[in-house]
């Protein structure tokens, strides 16, 4: 959604209910209704639900706290868009469990694939999606973790007019759907989820997507995230600056609604997503992060992508630069949760206003 126009009316909950001081500390819920506006989807609504909390009775200064997520928006073009995840710790850090689901009907613009111009391949394409993405870690030393991941999507019903999407017959443009698996390893040192002030996190993992029956296609993927935060005190007590470097690089047959696209709400904010749509993509952000007055923030970020055409060859391609700025209201002071919305600017004009919870790394 290129522009959105919002109406944020937000009440904190805390606690399962006034008798139960404990659950109330270990438990900590923020609803939040949206209603938007924006050229590709006209009037929309709907609601968005947080979830911070614990999984050990008593709060201890070991096992992180946990946090989930849901919500469900609709327009009145009858598009729709249900999302949820969570991140899960278990008592002492032992078991990460981390789940994404997403399904949604949203019309959107088709860029072309490997292209330096994609204006010149705009077009207009539709579609149903169901996304499940899960990984499952076990801790092996204090801040190293080990597991096993599995991903689903399934892209059907694909419409397009007479242009270029057509005439091009990307990988998966008459439907398509993978299941892929993958060996996982984590390293988690960051004191806090949804606002890390300290600390490094380090996430890789080798994805395999065989050619099941059907229309599935083969393919591997390699994924690798890599974030460190530091602390300072420039204008509020909780100043931060993050840095994040992404790699996805993929092998083989690729549909092209799984390959390394550029843009959206938390990689290179300020691109359409898929505007910049090729197999390999390397990506490096900044940004500063404080509060100002009250429960207002204020984020400042700058990030460049590199999207070559094999992992080793860098210099394909043109940087694809981007930079932003962006407001935070902060809903939940215990956790640090905010309001995200967000104002990116990339090349060739690019621009994007987001709105979303929590940071975007």
């Amino acid at each position: 959604m290129s522009k959105l126009f919002l109406l944020l009316i937000f009440v904190t909950v805390t606690g399962y209910g006034q008798q139960d001081s404990l659950s109330a500390k270990r438990f900590r819920l923020t609803p939040l209704p949206v209603i938007y506006y924006s050229p590709e989807t006209r009037l929309g609504f709907g609601a968005l639900l947080a979830a911070n909390f614990e999984t050990v009775k008593i709060p201890d200064s070991i096992t992180r706290s946990s946090y989930a997520q849901t919500y469900f928006l609709y327009t009145i073009n009858k598009q729709y868009d249900w999302g949820t995840l969570v991140r899960l710790y278990t008592p002492g850090n032992k078991y990460i469990v981390q789940g994404k689901f997403n399904y949604t009907f949203f019309p959107e613009y088709y860029y072309g694939i490997a292209t330096e111009e994609p204006e010149s391949g705009k077009d207009t394409i539709q579609y149903n999606r169901v996304g499940v993405d899960l990984r499952f870690y076990r801790q092996w030393k204090k801040h190293f973790f080990a597991g096993i991941a599995t991903r689903y999507n399934k892209i059907t019903n694909v419409e397009a007019g007479q242009g270029h999407f057509i005439e091009d017959k990307p990988t998966g443009y008459n439907d398509y759907w993978v299941l892929g698996f993958a060996p996982a390893f984590t390293i988690e040192t960051r004191d806090n989820y949804v606002y890390p002030r300290k600390g490094f996190y380090l996430e890789a993992l080798y994805y395999i997507h065989p050619s099941w029956s059907g229309k599935s296609y083969s393919f591997r993927s390699f994924k690798l995230d890599i974030r460190q935060y530091y602390p300072l005190k420039l204008i509020s007590s909780i100043d931060a600056v993050a840095f994040q470097l992404l790699a996805n690089l993929n092998t083989g047959n690729v549909p092209f609604k799984d390959m390394a696209d550029i843009g959206g709400s938390y990689t290179m904010r300020g691109y359409y997503t898929g505007f910049y749509r090729y197999k390999n993509l390397y990506a490096f952000q900044a940004e500063y992060r404080t509060m100002i007055w009250w429960r207002l923030g204020l984020a400042v970020w700058a990030g460049a992508a590199l999207t070559p055409e094999k992992w080793y060859t860098l210099s394909d391609h043109s940087v694809k630069p981007n930079a932003g700025i962006g407001l935070r209201i902060m809903m939940n002071r215990k956790d640090r949760l905010n309001v995200r919305v967000d104002q990116g600017f990339g090349k060739k004009d690019q621009r994007g206003f987001y709105l979303d919870i929590a940071e975007a790394y």
